[in-house]
């Protein structure tokens, strides 16, 4: 009988996990950038490689993103920038823990 209980608390435990872990509070922000200027209307991806988590955002006026309430976990970066065929894609690996903020610039390159 106590193994059943014990095997239970386990399962319910791995069941509440992935909910736990889609809430977050991280933050990823940074500038792209190309020669020095600011690339405005940058598309921002980020990809969890874990939690499956996916979200975009443009850059604004000054090429500054922000992505926040992400959950604890390791990120794939990548920016296109605008209009798409210009500038070659940009790509950065980061770990990203929980109630952290991380910087992750982007200097652009054209094709």
């Amino acid at each position: 009988m106590p193994r059943k209980i014990i095997l239970s608390i386990i399962l319910v435990l791995l069941l509440a996990f992935p909910a736990l872990a889609r809430t977050g509070s991280a933050t990823i922000y940074g500038v792209v950038n190309y020669n020095g200027a600011p690339l405005v209307g940058a598309l921002v991806t980020v990809i969890g490689e874990i939690s499956y988590t996916n979200k975009s955002v443009s850059t604004n006026g000054k090429g500054v993103y922000i992505l926040d309430k992400l959950p604890m976990d390791e990120y794939i970066i990548r920016v296109l920038g605008q209009p798409d065929g210009v500038y070659k894609p940009n790509e950065k690996n980061v770990f990203l823990w929980h109630k952290k903020t991380k910087e992750v610039n982007f200097s652009m390159e054209k094709k």
